[in-house]
């Protein structure tokens, strides 16, 4: 296993680091988006999804069934080929810990993250509604990355990462990770909006205010 910690710096240009933190989330549920090929109504919508992110294509992979991933400006994805957390501090300070089976994949991740030229970019034109709700999950993890490390709902000075993301139909299960406690969030957009976005698991307050910041 190989494992890298890089430190990103923006003491100079502070709200660099906010951007930098939304495109590292958006990057983390890329590399982890996934479907079953064999569900007709899941890998319909994978691929709607897919093809309204920039520089994107579906991918096939097979493990013992064909599973959907997706492969980012030619680098193929899998849940297995890198896993990645990040810990903000002082507000402008960022260190993105990544490891991998394949040493070449933890420097491909890295220089994903950190080319301004490879932002990821979706739904830009008529989007899926998933994207709003992804935006809002987006910004609002940035959001209490920046928050004062002393409040409860903080995401400041923990460690964040995404573990699955997973499409179900029209909907999209995200589990992420703080401080390596387990939560799991459902992204629906043909709920009504008090139900398109629901905590299925966790209980912290982290997580709950990312789940309120979205429903605002």
């Amino acid at each position: 296993m190989v494992v890298e910690e890089v430190r990103y710096d923006f003491a100079d240009y502070p709200r660099y680091a906010d951007d930098f933190v939304r495109d590292l989330v958006k990057l983390m549920i890329i590399s982890k988006m996934n479907s079953t090929a064999r569900n007709t109504s899941s890998k319909a919508y994978f691929q709607k999804l897919v093809s309204q992110m920039e520089s994107c294509e579906t991918d096939v992979v097979k493990y013992g069934q064909p599973l959907l991933y997706v492969k980012y400006r030619g680098v193929q994805f899998t849940d297995q080929k890198v896993a990645s957390q990040f810990v903000r501090s002082k507000g402008h300070i960022v260190d993105l810990t990544m490891e991998s089976v394949f040493g070449e994949f933890v420097k491909t991740f890295d220089s994903l993250a950190s080319a301004s030229e490879s932002r990821v970019k979706w739904g830009a034109e008529k989007p899926d509604p998933m994207f709003a709700l992804l935006d809002r999950f987006v910004e609002a993890v940035g959001r209490l990355t920046a928050l004062d490390p002393g409040s409860p709902n903080t995401l400041a000075g923990r460690r964040f990462g995404i573990r699955n993301a997973g499409i179900a139909r029209k909907s999209l299960h995200l589990e992420f990770l703080v401080d390596g406690r387990l939560h799991i969030i459902e992204l629906n957009p043909g709920k009504r909006k008090e139900k398109a976005v629901e905590l299925l698991f966790g209980a912290s307050e982290a997580a709950k205010a990312i789940v309120a910041l979205m429903k605002q």
